[in-house]
């Protein structure tokens, strides 16, 4: 079911915004409305996990189907008992996330709801009963102010564009243009910070996606001609930058990136766009805001995908206000290597990573800091209103030409989180991969028998699959008792099918003594291996190049030397910003082997 819904990009404006649904939108919301029966029985015992924005994306299913008007009572009914409507609260006209709140526990809710609402307004409401459409108009008046007192960090993307977006169509549709005039200058706000300071919620696999809807909706829908201009540049940037770290051989976003949930694999609902545009083969499963991102495609120029196919490249951005907030990622017919050179925040993000050829729910290789004895990513943890997956926040500093990269991560006292019941730097490796090697020695593992192999200090790990290798080495490491933490490429019997280079810094319940732990990794990507013997050879050329270490009081400097040039960084306490990295990290918004592309997409 919805398979290959790309041609619902070729309906033109005047059919979006007709008053009726085009007859396609039609089948596809019916779809969507049988798919959801079991959402609509939770509404009629109001289930307390139910969602203000998905009672609204239903409603919006209804109404684009045209089906089952009489239900719209209760879904407005649910939406009310959600809404904040007390004039004098800071959250007034916005919605709980869940009926089970009680109270706005996340300010993004009324942007996730109103996007929905307001389409069902513009689209669908001569289908509405009277009664009905009197108590939308009611909820999106309130919705409104909502809005307008939800004041988003301009780098927050995906909730800026979301909540521009929304105030662009409430204003033009509730005849309030002082409103529109409010998203209008919030989307400017929005354009000039990316044509300074790049994307900044860069390569997400889920929230690119939500980006990518919401610069959708304002090119679909609107009408002010500044912010369709503005939002049609941003998508041109937003696809390129996805077609560049776009890796066919994986079929996936590859590369370093901002935010995830999906550690293991790098999916996400990016997927949905992919699909719609042509760039996966199926869809994936149907969600309750599939129409959404359906009638919101805006879709990029037809030979994009191919047109950034070459390889090898070089893609680098950068992706904030500071120097260091920049990211290099190198992509081979058969593996890609990527660097952040400063972390975006911890918790969810992968500042190093190797990607490799195969099927697109193979595990990735990723660097992620484990505080929990999660390092995959599936144990949950309350975050407010939602539940995730988060691990430690900690500093990191990172430099990479192309196929060399290092990584520096520091653990603060303050990074480690009071439940955490270990410390430990991981880098993940795929268990299906061809072979593994510490030094001259082959290991192997089987799928459902645990085992640790100690690494020596400054032993050469290498990774093969296919036709290309992963090389990885810790150059220096301390444990919380200022000593070199033991190092064990680990198999845990885990059923996910991935392995760790495992740097222990604590095993138990983390106490410090003072002293801040960390760990330096030096990776290195090959491809093309026809022979044994040359995987071989460029094993030892790894395993024998001297990588210098400085450690003085608390300032560490890190040098190797990369296949094509030396790669070094250095920091400090209080571990704050890299003092300096080599090479220097790109200033441009993105570029291309050396050619920075984003000027003549947004005009700067």
């Amino acid at each position: 079911m919805l398979r290959r819904l790309a041609l619902v990009a070729l309906f033109d404006l005047s059919l979006r915004l007709s008053a009726a649904p085009a007859p396609a939108l039609t089948g596809v919301a019916s779809n969507l409305v049988a798919h959801e029966a079991g959402f609509w029985r939770a509404c009629q015992k109001s289930a307390d996990t139910l969602a203000a924005r998905d009672v609204f994306a239903y409603a919006f299913l209804l109404g684009e189907a045209r089906q089952h008007p009489e239900r719209f009572d209760t879904l407005f009914a649910l939406a009310d008992r959600m809404q904040d409507t007390n004039s004098k609260s800071r959250t007034y006209g916005n919605f709980w996330w869940s009926l089970r709140d009680g109270k706005v526990m996340d300010a993004n809710s009324v942007d996730f709801s109103m996007r929905t609402a307001v389409l069902l307004w513009m689209k669908d409401r001569d289908f509405l009963p009277e009664p009905a459409r009197a108590h939308l108009e009611k909820l999106l008046t309130l919705g409104i102010q909502g809005c307008l007192h939800h004041h988003v960090a301009t780098n927050y993307s995906n909730i800026a564009i979301m909540n521009a977006g929304d105030l662009i169509l409430l204003g033009e549709n509730l005849h309030r243009p002082e409103v529109t005039a409010e998203g209008v200058r919030r989307l400017g706000g929005v354009f000039h910070y990316t044509q300074t300071y790049g994307l900044h919620e860069f390569d997400s696999p889920t929230y690119t996606g939500v980006d990518l809807d919401g610069l959708g909706m304002i090119v679909n829908f609107a009408r002010s001609e500044t912010a369709r201009a503005q939002a049609r540049a941003l998508l041109n940037l937003w696809w390129t930058d996805i077609a560049l770290n776009w890796f066919p051989p994986a079929q996936k976003l590859a590369g370093a990136q901002s935010r995830t949930y999906d550690y293991l694999h790098g999916l996400g609902g990016l997927d949905e766009n992919l699909a719609l545009n042509g760039w996966l083969a199926e869809a994936p499963a149907p969600a309750i805001d599939t129409l959404f991102t359906t009638e919101c495609n805006a879709a990029p120029p037809a030979d994009l995908a191919q047109r950034a196919r070459p390889f090898p490249r070089l893609v680098r951005s950068r992706w904030g206000e500071t120097a260091a907030q920049a990211r290099t990622h190198y992509l081979l017919p058969d593996i890609t290597l990527s660097a952040a050179a400063s972390s975006y925040g911890g918790r969810m993000d992968m500042p190093l990573t190797v990607d490799c050829a195969g099927p697109r729910d193979s595990v990735r290789g990723y660097f992620i800091a484990d505080g929990r004895n999660d390092p995959y990513g599936k144990i949950r943890i309350d975050a407010g209103a939602h539940k995730k997956a988060f691990h430690l926040s900690f500093f990191w500093a990172g430099a990479q030409r192309t196929t060399d990269a290092l990584g520096l991560a520091v653990y603060r006292e303050k990074d480690v989180a009071t439940n955490s019941t270990v410390l430990i730097s991981d880098f993940v490796l795929p268990l299906t991969a061809d072979s593994f090697w510490i030094g001259d020695q082959r290991v192997t593992f089987t799928a459902g028998h645990a085992a640790r192999v100690p690494v020596p200090a400054g032993e050469t790990v290498v990774v093969r699959q296919g036709r290309a290798a992963l090389a990885l080495r810790v150059v220096w490491s301390r444990d919380l008792q200022g000593q070199t933490a033991p190092v064990g490429l680990v198999y845990d019997g885990n059923e996910f099918g991935a392995v760790r280079l495992a740097v222990e810094h604590s095993t138990v319940t983390p106490v410090f003594t003072g002293t801040p732990a960390g760990a330096a990794f030096w990776l290195r990507v090959g491809d093309g291996f026809q022979t044994d013997d040359a995987l071989a050879q460029w094993r030892k050329n790894f395993a024998t190049a001297a990588a210098q270490v400085s450690v003085t009081g608390e300032a560490i400097h890190l040098s190797v030397p990369g296949t094509d040039g030396p790669i070094s960084l250095a920091a400090a306490a209080p571990w704050s910003e890299p003092q300096s990295l080599e090479p220097t990290p790109t200033a441009s918004v993105l570029e291309l082997n050396g050619q920075d592309i984003a000027q003549k997409i947004l005009g700067y």
